[in-house]
């Protein structure tokens, strides 16, 4: 595991929490959708770690089959044309 995305396109820090992340990355271009059956490019999955909250770009299927079970922490999945460019 390994790849975060912390800043949206323009440069703009995120944000810390798990509301903070998701409504960056929609007013950024991303989508909600339900979690993924089929890895496909552009997938990211918001993690609430409770202090803080992780936007992990899901890079190949073994990451989104990482991703899919957060041990009972919320999540939100997102598609995100821009998430490989920006992930880090």
């Amino acid at each position: 595991m390994g790849y975060y995305i912390n800043q949206d396109s323009n440069g703009n820090h995120i944000g810390t929490t798990f509301s903070q992340k998701i409504a960056s990355l929609l007013a950024d271009g991303a989508t909600k959708i339900n979690k993924p059956t089929e890895w496909e490019e552009g997938l990211v999955c918001v993690v609430d770690n409770g202090m803080f909250a992780a936007a992990a770009y899901a890079y190949d299927e073994r990451e989104m089959e990482a991703f899919l079970s957060t041990s009972g922490r919320p999540s939100q999945w997102l598609k995100f044309d821009k998430a490989k460019e920006l992930a880090s």
